[in-house]
C-alpha cells in the first residue's frame, strides 16, 4: 500500500513541477509578447505568478522540505544572541584600522620592491 502510494506521489511532483516549469516559460513568453502592455502591469502579473509557482512548488514532496527548513532555519535565527550596537561599532572601527595599517605596510614593501626591481633593471 505504502509503495502505491509512493508511487502515486512521484508522479504527482513529476506533474506539478512540469506544471511549474510551463507556467514559468508561459510567464517568460508572455511578458516578452506582451512588451507594449504598461511595465507595472507586467510586473504585477510576474509577481503573482511568482506567488503561485510558488505555491505549486510548495505542495510537491522537494517542496514541503524546503518549507520546513525554512521555518526550521527562521526559528534558529530568532535563537541567535546578536552583538549589540557598541560591539558592532568597535568591531568594525578595529577591521577598519586594520585594513588601513596592511594597506600602509604593503604599500611600503610595493615601494621597496619597486624600488629593488627598477634598480636591477638600470
Amino acid at each position: 500500500m505504502e509503495e502505491m502510494t509512493t508511487k502515486s506521489r512521484s508522479k504527482l511532483d513529476a506533474l506539478l513541477w512540469l506544471l511549474v516549469l510551463l507556467l514559468a516559460a508561459s510567464g517568460v513568453f508572455a511578458n516578452y509578447y506582451f512588451s507594449e502592455l504598461a511595465w507595472s502591469l507586467r510586473v504585477t502579473l510576474g509577481i503573482v505568478l511568482v506567488c503561485g509557482l510558488f505555491g505549486l512548488g510548495i505542495l510537491t514532496t522537494r517542496g514541503k522540505k524546503i518549507w520546513a527548513f525554512i521555518k526550521d532555519a527562521k526559528m534558529e535565527l530568532r535563537k541567535v544572541v546578536w552583538p549589540t550596537r557598541d560591539e558592532t561599532v568597535k568591531t568594525t572601527a578595529v577591521v577598519a584600522a586594520l585594513v588601513f595599517a596592511m594597506s600602509i605596510v604593503l604599500w611600503c614593501i610595493d615601494s621597496v620592491l619597486l624600488w629593488v626591481v627598477s634598480w636591477l633593471t638600470k
